[in-house]
Formats: structure tokens, C-alpha cells, sequence
């Protein structure tokens, strides 16, 4: 599977496991579900959608995150 940008968007941790932003883009796009998470708490708590956005947003932002990583750059070989 190939990354689907030129530039890796995410890369590895220093410390620890997952992906860390390394990009403007990278950044935006955890600011974006940052304000989306704290959007979908502030006017859908307590309720089945405040779920379904909550699930579909994390979702959406790991394959994300994992389509534009620096760990689909790498071959076997090295």
C-alpha cells in the first residue's frame, strides 16, 4: 500500500507507540477533530448522535492519519 501523499502527514512517536503530526497538515487535521470532538460534546451530550460522531470521527481520522504516515514509505529491505 502506498501513501497517499508525497510528504508524510504523521510519523512515529519518539516515546512511546502511534503517530505523531509532523506537517501543517498533520496539525489542521488534529485540530479539526480536536473541534469537532469538543463541538460534538457541547451540543449532542447525552444523546445516540453525540456516539455515532464520536465513532465516525476517530474512525475517519485514523485511516487518515495512517494513509499519510511515513510508515507506508518504507520497504522490506531496510
Amino acid at each position: 500500500m502506498n501513501r497517499i501523499t508525497k510528504e508524510p502527514w504523521f510519523g512515529k512517536r519518539r516515546i512511546g507507540w502511534g503517530l505523531n503530526p509532523q506537517s501543517w497538515q498533520g496539525w489542521v487535521l488534529t485540530l479539526i477533530l480536536f473541534l469537532i470532538l469538543i463541538l460534538d460534546g457541547l451540543y449532542f451530550y447525552k444523546t445516540v448522535l453525540f456516539v455515532i460522531i464520536l465513532i465516525v470521527a476517530i474512525i475517519f481520522y485514523l485511516i487518515v492519519a495512517f494513509l499519510t504516515s511515513e510508515f507506508l514509505s518504507y520497504s522490506r529491505d531496510e
